[in-house]
């Protein structure tokens, strides 16, 4: 299968070694670059040869990959089917990840081990399939193995999602600076969710809090419970 693709990156530096990459394969037939966001809708739309995949290089925030990917479904909205879409990103933060997943993000490689993973990815969203580093796909086999859980868990049944991820962040050892940054969030909203946590979890305290969520399975589990204050 041969893959028509397009590359979009703000990077330069990024945008050149993808490009040194792809041309290493014959399977991949690079049809347009572009290295910024209206100058590459502006190729997409114009560009005689439709995508397969589109390949977001090294996007500098959260609100680009989001935006780009919002574009890239926009332009595609009448037609039967879209080009698939990958972010190759050393943002690799959750909640990015699954922003982008929301949107419509097909694969997101957070680094690039070898030349041959990248064809591999394409190849696999091109067929409609997703593909994932390595890593995130570890951290988020985890995280669903945790979700699995929860039913089973009638005090943790009155959290949110959200309040869910701060709970697993806590029982990593985080602390409420660590989070906000990890989530993208105000630093007081994050104390915010954590004291509805207590109240949820009826505890007084995060080290209750976190001890509580560490006999149930989240965090990383190790030897001795040292929770972080903010």
């Amino acid at each position: 299968m041969r893959i028509n693709l397009f590359i979009l990156s703000e990077d330069p530096v990024s945008l050149a070694g993808l490009e040194a990459i792809v041309e290493q394969d014959d399977s991949v037939n690079l049809i347009g670059t572009a290295v910024d966001e209206s100058h590459g809708l502006r190729c997409l739309e114009n560009n005689p040869l439709r995508p397969d995949v589109v390949l977001l290089g090294e996007p500098p925030s959260k609100r680009a990959i989001c935006r780009n990917v919002e574009w890239i479904v926009s332009l595609y909205r009448r037609e039967k089917s879209r080009p698939q879409i990958v972010v190759v990103s050393q943002n690799d933060y959750d909640d990015v990840i699954v922003s982008a997943l929301r949107l419509g993000v097909n694969g997101y490689l957070a680094r690039i081990a070898s030349p041959e993973e990248l064809f591999q990815s394409l190849h696999i969203v091109a067929r409609g399939g997703a593909a994932f580093s390595p890593t995130i796909a570890a951290r988020f086999s985890r995280f669903f193995a945790t979700v699995q859980r929860l039913p089973e868990l009638s005090e943790f049944s009155r959290l949110t999602s959200r309040e869910t991820e701060i709970l697993e962040l806590l029982a990593d050892g985080m602390n409420n600076r660590q989070i906000a940054r990890r989530l993208f969030l105000a630093e007081k909203t994050v104390r915010n969710y954590v004291s509805r946590i207590f109240t949820k979890l009826e505890v007084h305290d995060r080290a209750a809090a976190v001890l509580r969520a560490r006999d149930a399975g989240f965090g990383e589990q190790p030897d001795t419970v040292l929770p972080q204050h903010a």
